[in-house]
């Protein structure tokens, strides 16, 4: 017995060491990533295009956005507009709550700085995650470059300002692949959708293409076994498709949101004066979406039946929920990049000749991280003033010195500026005309809006209340120009595309 036993000591001895088993994850990783190596040099091109724009990327909604956490913590959840003029009293559901407090606890942790990051980060990794969802399906290393490489300009162009939406983008990802995966291997995974649909109903209204998504999954997922028994596939169906709704509905402004996506959806303003919400027409801009959708539907006439009945469906809405309207885009982009490599692979003939020099696999790879790497700590130690260059110092000047003189004055600002304003101006609340939150706007306020700019039809009646002017260099030089023609009206400051400008006010 005792000759038998295997010595204590041998046995310790041959237990792998913790540094060869990390030298043995580390060569494991590294051949993966050689595997994948035409991969990286996409992932880079499309991180560098993403922070080296981030000073274009801070827009109106990124300062609403902050704007709205910091209502919340110091206001409470909003019920009611109290902060411009036009909207005040109106019902505010603020339904991207709990996106506005994530973007705003990054501002008080970091500022601009630190929320432009997370963008970038947020939109990144959903650009990932539906390369990894590609691949996951199968497709080669080959087609899923050559459907992320139109995916990058959509994506740099699509998500290229800093919201509550950026957070919608992974989850919407991580929907998509878990409804893919269910219709190809039935799984309780799928139930995996109904919390990330309960956060997403409570970060952006674009909650509702998920809940869409899911639904329609439940009914082409009852539709395939209609033909089995009932008791085998019903209650899993019912659930698929009431299930999303009841998420929608779990927000703080359940009773109101019925209301809020009826106005955001069917709202004739929207698609009449806010350009992202108008067709997407053909131009240089769209072109990539154009080539990438012409290219899916001939892909799809050839070998369609390298997808299931759902990801079909999947790609048609998507499609068709992008011609309709330029903000829904993104989700055709990243739908597409997940589900076309495969079929793509099908049509194309193999490619035997791919990429087999190690040396070159290597160079791609460690290339393509540490150009990424750089641009991120480029903007990482770049001045903030950098990355608020649209935004002037000297604009705020102006308008606290205009402010000193006429105690209480009236500012009509472009929508770029309003909650910039508001934000670090405090002060101006309830004396702003509106902000970027244009789904509070009635429809007649929205047409004076347009009116004033366009100067007709009594824009200077509208106008004459307000003594202080933050406009836009673009879209408002014409007006700025017509404003100061009138006697006693005076630019107080002109630069980073802001113009100031002050008038008398009759009766002060």
């Amino acid at each position: 017995m005792v000759e038998r036993a295997e010595p204590f000591v041998d046995r310790v001895a041959a237990a792998p060491a913790p540094a060869s088993a990390r030298r043995a994850r580390a060569e494991q990783a590294w051949r993966w990533a050689l595997g994948e190596a035409l991969l990286f040099p996409v992932v880079a091109l499309f991180t560098l295009g993403l922070v080296g724009a981030l000073p274009d990327e801070l827009l109106s909604d990124s300062w609403l956005v902050i704007l709205g956490g910091q209502e919340i913590i110091h206001h409470e959840l909003p019920a009611h507009d109290t902060l411009t003029i036009w909207e005040h009293g109106r019902e505010w559901v603020d339904q991207q709550w709990l996106g506005q407090l994530f973007f705003y606890g990054l501002y008080a942790l970091g500022g601009v700085k630190v929320v432009l990051l997370a963008h970038s980060a947020a939109v990144a990794s959903a650009f990932v995650g539906a390369i990894a969802a590609a691949r996951w399906r199968g497709g080669s290393v080959r087609s899923v470059c050559w459907i992320a490489l139109p995916t990058v300009y959509i994506l740099t162009w699509a998500s290229g300002n800093a919201r509550a939406q950026t957070l919608a983008l992974p989850l919407f990802v991580a929907v998509v692949w878990l409804l893919i995966r269910d219709a190809r291997s039935e799984s309780r995974r799928i139930f995996l959708v109904f919390p990330l649909l309960v956060l997403w109903g409570n970060v952006h209204g674009s909650a509702l293409v998920g809940a869409l998504f899911v639904g329609l999954y439940g009914v082409t997922y009852g539709f395939e076994r209609r033909r089995e028994s009932l008791r085998s596939w019903l209650p899993r169906t019912a659930l698929l498709c009431i299930g999303p709704l009841a998420c929608l509905f779990a927000s703080p402004y359940a009773t109101s949101l019925p209301g809020y996506y009826a106005h955001i959806v069917a709202n004739p303003g929207f698609r009449e004066f806010v350009t992202e919400w108008k067709p997407t027409s053909l131009s240089i801009q769209t072109a990539p979406f154009y080539a990438l959708a012409f290219a899916g539907v001939w892909i799809l006439g050839r070998r369609g039946d390298r997808l299931t009945r759902f990801e079909k469906l999947l790609l048609f809405v998507t499609l068709l929920m992008a011609v309709q309207t330029i903000r829904n885009v993104i989700w055709f982009a990243l739908a597409a990049l997940i589900l076309i490599p495969t079929p793509l692979d099908a049509a194309l003939k193999p490619n035997t000749a791919a990429m087999r020099y190690s040396f070159l696999n290597r160079a791609l790879v460690l290339i393509s991280v540490m150009a990424a790497l750089v641009a991120v700590v480029g903007v990482v130690v770049k001045p903030s003033p950098w990355l608020t260059r649209s935004y002037p110092a000297g604009a705020l000047t102006a308008v606290d010195r205009a402010a000193a003189r006429a105690p209480g004055v009236r500012v009509f600002a472009n929508e770029q500026y309003g909650d910039w304003l508001l934000l670090n101006r405090p002060e101006l609340r309830g004396r702003l005309a509106f902000d970027i939150r244009f789904e509070l706007l009635s429809k007649k306020q929205f047409e004076t809006l347009v009116n004033a700019r366009r100067r007709v039809q009594g824009w200077r009646q509208t106008l004459a209340p307000f003594g202080l002017f933050v406009l836009k260099k673009g879209p408002d030089t014409r007006l700025a120009a017509a404003l100061l023609r009138d006697p006693g009206t005076r630019a107080l400051y002109r630069g980073g595309g802001a113009i100031v400008i002050s008038q008398p006010v009759p009766g002060r």
